[in-house]
C-alpha cells in the first residue's frame, strides 16, 4: 500500500508541474492496482454521496460499496474498449489497458462529491441538497475534461477526436446502465 501511495503522489505532483509528463508517467506504469484504487475511490464517493445521513449499517455499506465498485470496473472496461475502438477506427493506435488506467485515475475526481455532501450537511440552512444534480454534472464535466486532456497529451490527438472517443464510450455505457436500472426497478415492482 505504501508504494501505491508513493506512486500516486509522485504522479500527482508530476501532473501538477507538467500535465503531459504526468499522463505519460501514469500510462507508462499501466498499474492495474492504481487504476483499481481510483475505481474504489470513485465507488466510495458514489456511495457516500447518495447515502450520507441514511444510517446505513456496516454490512449494508460494504455491500453497496462492493456492487458500485463492480459497476465502476465494468463501466471502465467497456468505456476503455469502446474509446479504443473509436480511436482505432480513426487510425490512432491506443492501448485499451492504458485507457482503463486513465479512466481509473479520473475516478479520484469523484472525491469532490464527498466534499459537496460534507459542505451541504454542515450548512443545512443553505439547502444545498437541491444543488446535487449540478454537483454531479460538474464532476462529470471535470472528469471528461481530464480524460480529453489526457488523450491529447498521451496520443497527440485533437480535442475533437478525444472528446468523440470518450463520448463514443460513455453514451452506450450510460444507456446500458440506465436500462439495467429500469429493469431492476421493474423486477422489484413485480416481485413485491
Amino acid at each position: 500500500m505504501g508504494t501505491l501511495m508513493t506512486h500516486l503522489l509522485q504522479t500527482y505532483f508530476t501532473y501538477m508541474k507538467d500535465p503531459a509528463a504526468g499522463v505519460q508517467r501514469l500510462l507508462t506504469r499501466r498499474s492495474f492496482r492504481q487504476a483499481c484504487f481510483g475505481y474504489l475511490v470513485a465507488a466510495m464517493s458514489w456511495v457516500l454521496f447518495f447515502n450520507v445521513g441514511d444510517h446505513l449499517g456496516i454490512a449494508t455499506l460494504f455491500f453497496k460499496l462492493f456492487f458500485v465498485f463492480l459497476a465502476e470496473l465494468t463501466a471502465g472496461y467497456f468505456i476503455a474498449a469502446l474509446c479504443g475502438l473509436f480511436l482505432d477506427l480513426r487510425r490512432v493506435k491506443v492501448s485499451a489497458a492504458q485507457l482503463f488506467v486513465l479512466i481509473g485515475s479520473a475516478g479520484f475526481l469523484k472525491i469532490l462529491l464527498v466534499a459537496f455532501v460534507l459542505i451541504s450537511a454542515t450548512f443545512p440552512e443553505l439547502h444545498l441538497r437541491y444543488m446535487a444534480p449540478f454537483a454531479l454534472l460538474f464532476v462529470f464535466v471535470l472528469q471528461l475534461v481530464y480524460l480529453v486532456r489526457g488523450l491529447k497529451h498521451a496520443w497527440n490527438v485533437s480535442a475533437g477526436e478525444a472528446l468523440g472517443g470518450w463520448l463514443f464510450g460513455f453514451i452506450p455505457v450510460f444507456a446500458l446502465f440506465g436500462l439495467v436500472g429500469i429493469f431492476f426497478i421493474w423486477f422489484l415492482v413485480l416481485l413485491f
